[in-house]
């Protein structure tokens, strides 16, 4: 299961990345953006080998990356508010 967790590292690395180097208020942009950060998942969905469990580690291997960098490099998130959404000390 470890490869499937590279394979979400490399997909939510190379998605936000696209965006970062093509970051442009079009859809289209994002919609190739969405497509780079699931393809591992409609290649497995197509062979016939997706399982909830393998979506799990994929996911858990994409989305760190992916927001760690939309925060650090892309910094788009600190402005639509996601940013106090993930706010945590901020709680009661």
């Amino acid at each position: 299961m470890i490869k499937w967790t590279v394979a979400g590292v490399a997909a939510g690395a190379a998605s936000a990345l696209y965006l970062a180097y093509t970051y442009h208020p079009i859809l289209l942009h994002g919609a190739i953006h969405a497509a780079i950060f699931t393809s591992g998942l409609i290649g497995a969905y197509f062979a016939k080998s997706l399982t909830a469990k393998k979506t799990g580690y994929y996911v858990a291997g994409a989305l760190p990356v992916h927001l760690a960098i939309h925060f650090v490099i892309i910094r788009d998130l600190q402005f639509t508010g996601v940013s106090h959404l993930l706010n945590f000390l901020s709680l009661p």
